[in-house]
């Protein structure tokens, strides 16, 4: 098994994750809001150190500080993309550390991303593959057994494209109007038929979940997963160009498309592996 070519796919898309991050961080923004002004949960600490609530949240100086930190995130994050490219078995023990303190950034953004959407944690396991990339990169460099990488991966794809699915459906969770306006931009379809095309691609969403786990069609679904990963990353950029083809509006939207390059990089990388697993 060519495991030179698989470590360098993980590279890459783990620095796309990284890369879409920092970009997002620094010129955007991320819900570290949600938390920080959140008054249940910040007003006691505040009130233990004397300081008012009020005064707390309505201070310009407060919200300076939090934006710089922020950006400060995402810096880090750029920093891990690059170390992404350099790391190797055999890396000083701060470049490693320095990529599982990213991870567990990534975990905590997709914590943060889930309270933002009062806690509806379909959405903190939608970034599954993102935040599990720098632990799983780094854990092939240590031990190089592919084969112990197979499980894990096949969960976080699960995990990823069911949770895709469960929004796409509109059923048991509100249906993104982000997805229908995308699905309507695109394909040039009424909203209506742009619901049922949403609700055919959550089946095929769970046809994923459940495909990757037979044996005797795994590699299709995979081939599949990755189309379609990839199709869902593009679709967020185009949809937003075909209304606005401007450097702005793709300043604005691609680095959405970015991190979320990993939904269809990780089933490419999984496909490999099993396509060379007995070579």
């Amino acid at each position: 098994m060519k495991n030179s070519f698989v470590i360098k796919l993980f590279k890459i898309t783990t620095f796309f994750v990284f890369t879409g991050r920092a970009y997002q961080l620094i010129f955007w923004d991320a819900p570290y809001r949600s938390l920080l002004w959140d008054q249940k949960l910040i007003s006691p600490i505040l009130e233990f150190f004397n300081f008012d609530w009020q005064s707390y949240a309505i201070s310009l100086e407060n919200d300076f500080y939090i934006q710089c930190l922020i950006q400060l995130n995402g810096v880090f994050f750029l920093i891990c993309a690059i170390l992404c490219v350099i790391v190797k078995s055999s890396s000083l023990k701060i470049i490693k550390t320095s990529l599982i303190f990213g991870g567990f950034l990534l975990v905590f953004l997709a914590l943060l991303e889930a309270k933002s959407k009062s806690y509806i944690f379909t959405m903190f396991f939608e970034h599954t593959i993102q935040f599990s990339l720098p632990f799983i990169m780094l854990y092939y460099l240590k031990y190089k057994q592919l084969c112990k990488l197979i499980t894990p991966l096949k969960v976080i794809i699960a995990l990823t494209f069911l949770c895709h699915g469960l929004y796409a459906l509109g059923t048991l969770l509100p249906l993104p109007a982000s997805f229908v306006t995308i699905t309507m931009t695109i394909l040039g379809t009424t909203e209506e038929t742009s619901i049922r095309l949403l609700f055919i691609a959550a089946i095929l969403d769970f046809s994923i979940v459940i495909g990757l786990f037979i044996t005797k069609i795994d590699k299709y679904i995979l081939l599949y997963a990755f189309f379609w990963g990839l199709v869902t990353a593009f679709a967020r950029t185009w949809s937003a160009l075909i209304h606005s083809f401007s450097l702005l509006t793709f300043h604005q939207t691609f680095y959405e498309t970015v991190f979320r390059l990993s939904h269809g990089l990780v089933p490419l990388i999984l496909y490999y592996i099993l396509k060379h697993k007995k070579q």
